[in-house]
């Protein structure tokens, strides 16, 4: 006896469900087609399940009976992947006409400075006489794979989805019209690190602070939602730099809660200035004054009565030597005078 079943080989029996290999097929094709023929799809399932009625499903999707024809025949030709829409690549295709002198040029100048622009190249031409325009000289280098794709689709995706700034001359009247939210690195003995999450209000002073062991926008999300609870009026902007934490689900957040979400321009902090100078202080009265700690709970623990002294104890110089909870009762009572409405400059 040789082992368990005597030498034999193990038989495993099954069955195969039926109609599976046509679910497959199926699942296979729906992968292939896009949202425009999935919705074409509908509309043709739904025309099938009225006796082929063209006019009334035509009525049904505001849609005109032709097209409904269209998409029924291409159905039946070609099946769900028929409703996918074709190339729409020109038959003719218009040929490069640069001189090949130029292009020879550009290609030189680029291999010899790799990260110049088309715009530097353009100008190095003019030296030697050869007027082209930069563009010219993008697709020649696109043409000649001489583009970096991956900082080639960064900036293409930037293009289309344009990060919102605040607009120039905004007025900052009431509490929450603008909250300004950074990080800042806590530094730790063996290179570790701790990250300070800082939300302050540009009126009034007043800040919400935590402290993650990571910047993650994962982190970043769930700080938002803490600034939502302990701000004591609503929030009506935020603004923030371009960092990691402040993407993702930080941003989808705010475009949950319909949110406005401003970013400041790449390597201009001062734009994010009062957040900046509360960090400062952070630096100067809180930690060189012994308070970091390895260990997480203890570390936010501590920051937790920093927010309390900075919002209730400490007397700030621009509100008048009031602390942010004095000047939040005091505006309770009177009207801001136009002389502390902050005006923001781009």
């Amino acid at each position: 006896m040789k082992g368990k079943y005597s030498g034999r080989h193990m038989t495993i029996y099954g069955y195969v469900l039926p109609g599976s290999v046509s679910l497959a097929n199926w699942a296979a094709k729906t992968k292939n087609i896009s949202e425009k023929a999935k919705q074409r799809l509908k509309v043709v399932d739904w025309l099938r399940l009225h006796n082929n009625n063209i006019s009334l499903t035509a009525r049904h999707f505001g849609l005109d009976r032709e097209t409904v024809r269209e998409w029924k025949k291409k159905f039946e030709q070609a099946g769900m992947l028929g409703l996918n829409d074709k190339s729409h690549r020109p038959k003719n295709l218009r040929e490069p006409t640069t001189d090949w002198i130029v292009v020879n040029e550009i290609v030189k100048i680029r291999k010899q400075y790799p990260a110049w622009s088309k715009y530097k190249i353009k100008r190095i031409l003019s030296r030697q006489n050869i007027f082209t325009s930069a563009s010219t000289v993008g697709r020649v280098l696109k043409r000649k794979e001489l583009i970096d794709k991956k900082i080639s689709r960064k900036r293409s995706k930037s293009a289309k989805s344009p990060r919102k700034r605040f607009p120039k001359g905004l007025r900052i009247a009431s509490m929450g019209d603008m909250v300004q939210i950074d990080t800042k690195y806590i530094m730790l003995p063996g290179g570790r690190k701790f990250y300070q999450f800082t939300a302050v209000d540009v009126l009034s002073k007043r800040r919400v602070l935590q402290v993650y062991s990571s910047q993650s926008s994962k982190n970043g999300a769930k700080f938002l939602k803490e600034c939502l609870q302990n701000f004591p009026f609503p929030i009506k902007t935020i603004q923030t730099d371009n960092g990691a934490p402040f993407l993702k689900e930080f941003d989808k957040l705010c475009k949950e809660l319909n949110l406005p979400h401003y970013f400041i321009y790449p390597r201009t902090p001062k734009q994010n200035t009062y957040v900046e100078t509360s960090h400062l202080a952070d630096k100067k009265e809180f930690y060189q004054q012994g308070n970091i700690s390895s260990n997480l709970f203890v570390m936010q623990k501590r920051i937790k009565e920093w927010e309390n002294t900075w919002n209730y104890v400490r007397p700030h110089e621009a509100l008048g030597y009031l602390t942010p909870n004095e000047y939040l009762n005091k505006l309770q009572y009177i009207n801001l005078p136009t002389r502390d409405v902050i005006i923001l400059q781009a």
